[in-house]
């Protein structure tokens, strides 16, 4: 665990506060569905140094490795945060590998269509023009004299 962001360490971990890597805050997060599932509650502060969940903890941090080596830690977090991984308690549950693929899929589309150029014209000079009847304050304003550019 960092005390300071960093590339590696870019999620803040949701029993300490402080930044970890994705793996560490994935295996956060299946240890705490374990633990609410057997009505534990939540997590202790550093949880994984007690003798009943370090194993659980690291083996959950090694199955999180693998799968970031194979897909994004994007697709990977989204895929667990999602609907379908709710129930899930372990990153071996059978749809995990296929959601994960899902989910890349569908952040590499976002990427590409999120690179699009915009054209902004800095100073706006051209104003929109009314269409249909004018109204009654435009009326009067033309009676008084004043310039009225919306007319074409």
């Amino acid at each position: 665990m960092a005390k300071e962001r960093s590339n590696t360490s870019k999620y803040t971990s949701p029993s300490t506060g402080e930044f970890c890597t994705c793996a560490q805050y994935v295996a956060e997060i299946m240890c705490t569905r374990m633990a609410q599932k057997d009505n534990q509650g939540t997590q202790a502060y550093k949880f994984w140094n007690t003798e009943k969940w370090k194993k659980v903890y690291q083996f959950q941090v090694i199955l999180a490795n693998r799968l970031i080596s194979q897909h994004s830690e994007l697709a990977l977090v989204k895929a667990i945060q999602s609907r379908e991984l709710s129930r899930a308690y372990s990153l071996r549950h059978p749809k995990v590998k296929d959601l994960v693929k899902r989910y890349e899929i569908q952040v590499k589309a976002d990427a590409a269509n999120t690179k699009k150029d915009l054209d902004v014209k800095e100073s706006a000079q051209n104003r929109k023009k009314s269409y249909g009847k004018k109204s009654k304050l435009n009326q009067l304003r033309n009676l008084d004299g004043k310039k009225n550019n919306n007319q074409i």
